[in-house]
């Protein structure tokens, strides 16, 4: 058993860092009540990350429709962070809702 777990420690390590560029789409709620565009559509996006800022509610829709407080968008309650990943990130527009003007939102997509 213990020359196995030796020679697993002498292997190389097949793993290696990924460089990515980050894109900052942070922002505020322009217009209370009314969806709006969070991240135009980007077919190499290979993950996302969104939290946010603010003390109501935003719901975010990663399927390329217009964000509601409703399904399919997903909600994103104060203070709560999002991610999307590789193998899940999604290639289409994302829209952003929320209920007051000046909701604010912290957001990268690479």
């Amino acid at each position: 058993m213990r020359a196995i777990l030796a020679a697993a420690l002498l292997l190389p390590s097949l793993a290696s860092a990924q460089t990515v560029t980050m894109a900052n789409i942070s922002g505020t709620i322009t217009l209370g009540g009314t969806a709006q565009t969070l991240a135009a559509a980007n077919p190499t996006r290979r993950g996302c990350v969104i939290q946010n800022l603010s003390s109501g509610d935003l719901w975010i829709n990663d399927m390329g429709g217009t964000a509601a407080a409703t399904q399919p968008s997903i909600w994103l309650p104060a203070g709560s962070l999002w991610t999307c990943g590789p193998g899940v990130a999604p290639g289409s527009a994302m829209a952003i809702f929320g209920a007051t003007t000046g909701q604010a939102f912290s957001a990268r997509e690479w």
